[in-house]
């Protein structure tokens, strides 16, 4: 009958109606497949890892996918579920591009940190802190302006390592042979880590123009000076502390032996050096160990009824420093460099130097030693260290200088960093 539909044409018709769906959920899919390749898709549902004390929430998720000439936000929880400061870095892995625009950002808006390339070396947020229980949240904000970026977010736990500082500092650095004559000539150049021997063993020292040797405790920045032979680090501050002093008011017409004026126990300074460390270092003092200082307290007739030292000798007539003491060995907590540590550094009696690590053209005074140099019919020199990084003749131990506190670093004190100005090395356990 004409205009009726048949049974047969309502079969053909489904079966056109379910290849014309079939083909439009193909196409769908196929767009879908697109979008998410090449415009970028957050999950869904976050991720929540763990890594030791730290828990953290990928909320839109840990895969990054972020398409070209576009932007995209990631936002990441992190929290401590220890009972102890925990130190934690956020960096990415897996990159297909080094050169996006990368920015943190607090929940505030306010900029943490932002890097433009070399994505797959420095890091978006490094060696940042939370103490217990305490939790942040940043958004990482990505620019892809040149080629599609994708990656993995990774939040990693940096207080979860083994390494002693001794040992890391011995796997960077290779220990080579000095460039220019200890103890006879400056050193201006990077000479990297040197060994000779104390009275613990072997003893590696920085010298010349290092500049991955900086170390951070708390607001204070401190230079690697050496490895103790006993495997301690020693460090000297970068700067001078705020307060001058003599390094002893005591004479030697006080009935005061000269072993006990030039003894840094002895010292008048001594009190300044502690008030400052009290005050300064109480964060860290479980990870500094007492570590041994050297005075030399053995004089000699050489004119003019001058009795000068046997540091006087060594490291200004012989040009030979020496890191084994031959006076008076004592350990304390803190104190002060020698002349020898600082001519094995890059110094050099009376000739400036500017370009050895040591140097801070912010040290606009002398500072002292705890070395002694000679003892006059006016009472004790002291060794110093003249504001154009020169060795200095020696001052009387009366006179008001500035002071730059040396402390030692245990093996039990787990570092992360990589030394330089911008990262110094900091304890993360």
């Amino acid at each position: 009958m004409d205009g009726m539909i048949t049974k047969n044409d309502k079969y053909q018709i489904a079966i056109l109606i379910i290849v014309v769906l079939f083909i439009l959920l193909v196409v769908f899919a196929l767009i879908f497949r697109h979008v998410d390749k090449d415009h970028g898709n957050k999950n869904s549902v976050g991720t929540v890892l763990t890594d030791g004390d730290l828990s953290v929430n990928y909320v839109d998720g840990q895969e990054v996918h972020v398409k070209s000439h576009s932007e995209e936000t990631y936002m990441v929880t992190v929290t401590n579920t220890g009972t102890k400061k925990t130190y934690y870095s956020i960096y990415f892995s897996d990159l297909n591009n080094t050169k996006a625009e990368v920015t943190a950002l607090d929940l505030d808006g306010k900029e943490i940190n932002s890097i433009k390339e070399d994505l797959d070396v420095q890091k978006i947020i490094n060696l940042h802190f939370l103490g217990e229980g305490e939790t942040v949240r940043y958004n990482i904000k990505i620019k892809a302006s040149n080629g599609s970026f994708r990656g993995s977010l990774v939040v990693s736990n940096e207080s979860l390592t083994s390494d002693s500082f001794a040992d890391v500092l011995l796997t960077k650095y290779e220990i080579g042979t000095a460039k220019t004559r200890v103890g006879s000539e400056i050193s201006t150049i990077d000479e990297g880590l040197l060994s000779t021997i104390d009275n613990k063993g072997t003893t590696y020292y920085f010298r010349g123009n290092v500049n991955n040797n900086y170390v951070k405790l708390g607001n204070n920045v401190f230079r690697i000076v050496r490895i103790n032979g006993n495997g301690s680090v020693r460090l000297v501050l970068n700067d001078t502390i705020p307060t001058q002093a003599p390094y002893n008011t005591n004479t030697i017409h006080d009935t005061i032996t000269v072993n006990q004026l030039a003894n840094l126990n002895n010292a008048s300074i001594d009190s300044t050096l502690v008030e400052w460390y009290n005050k300064n270092l109480s964060e860290f003092k479980k990870y500094i160990v007492p570590s041994e200082f050297c005075t030399d307290t053995n004089f000699n007739v050489l004119g003019n009824s001058i009795k000068y030292s046997n540091t006087y000798d060594r490291v200004f007539v012989d040009n030979t420093p020496d890191l084994y003491c031959s006076g008076e060995l004592y350990s304390r907590a803190i104190g002060l460099l020698s002349a020898d540590e600082i001519v094995l550094a890059g110094a050099y009696r009376s000739v400036a130097n500017d370009k050895y690590y040591l140097y801070n053209s912010n040290i606009r005074a002398d500072y002292i030693t705890l070395s002694s140099y000679a003892l006059k019919e006016d009472g004790l020199y002291m060794i110093n260290v003249m504001p154009n990084g020169a060795l200095g003749d020696g001052l009387l131990a009366k006179t008001s200088v500035q002071i730059r506190p040396v402390i030692s670093i245990g093996q039990n004190a787990k570092i992360k960093g990589d030394g330089s100005k911008g990262n110094p090395y900091i304890i993360v356990a």
